[in-house]
């Protein structure tokens, strides 16, 4: 890309914030440093010319996740650690259908489905919540 002298000058200098990556979570951030720093000069820095990331795929994970995840989960935190995550999920999920607003995002709650052998499955003995 060349770019002419002001063109640098005024889009390369003087950067409070920069971010590399425009999918979800470069967005998300550069929103969250546009409130806590309303004056701050914040640039996204993309390698291409659209975003063809995570993001652009999966919607950078953007989902609660499912049983079989938190069951795995499970075994490696304790019950206490895994509802945080889940609240964790859910805030930030929250958080992005209400930045973005659920219209502009075409959300569309359709629930859950995984493929899972009953046979296999060991569920947690403790209460979780």
């Amino acid at each position: 890309m060349n770019l002419s002298y002001w063109e640098q000058q005024s889009w390369f200098t003087n950067i409070d914030f920069a971010i590399i990556g425009s999918g979800i979570v470069g967005l998300s951030c550069a929103l969250e440093l546009r409130e806590l720093h309303p004056e701050a000069k914040i640039v996204l820095f993309e390698k291409g010319m659209l975003p063809s990331g995570a993001s652009t795929k999966n919607a950078g994970f953007a989902c609660f996740g499912s049983m079989s995840e938190i069951l795995q989960d499970l075994e490696t935190h304790s019950p206490s650690e895994v509802v945080a995550l889940i609240s964790s999920r859910l805030n930030g999920l929250s958080t992005l259908r209400a930045v973005l607003t659920d219209q502009r995002i075409a959300y569309t709650q359709l629930g859950g489905y995984e493929p899972v052998s009953y046979t296999h499955l060991t569920l947690p003995t403790k209460r979780i919540v």
